[in-house]
């Protein structure tokens, strides 16, 4: 939650090994997770779970040096 907050809108999990993160602005939670899986973060679109193209999911259900290295990754596409 710390690595995203201050560049993407989400609420903190509150449990869960998951995250519902809005979409940068200007394009699609679709076009954002194409960008991600090109540069090897695997995300799920958000209109897999909802009509909306708004957020997509990710997991941290994996060791800290991968969340790490996602986070970053997310980081420079937003």
């Amino acid at each position: 939650y710390e690595g995203l907050a201050d560049k993407f809108e989400l609420i903190k999990p509150g449990g869960a090994f998951y995250a519902f993160v809005k979409a940068p602005a200007g394009g699609s939670a679709t076009e954002f997770v194409e960008k991600a899986i090109a540069n090897n973060v695997l995300i799920i679109p958000g209109n897999v779970f909802s009509e909306k193209d708004t957020h997509f999911r990710i997991s941290y259900a994996t060791s800290d040096d991968k969340i790490q290295q996602g986070i970053e990754i997310l980081r420079s596409l937003a």
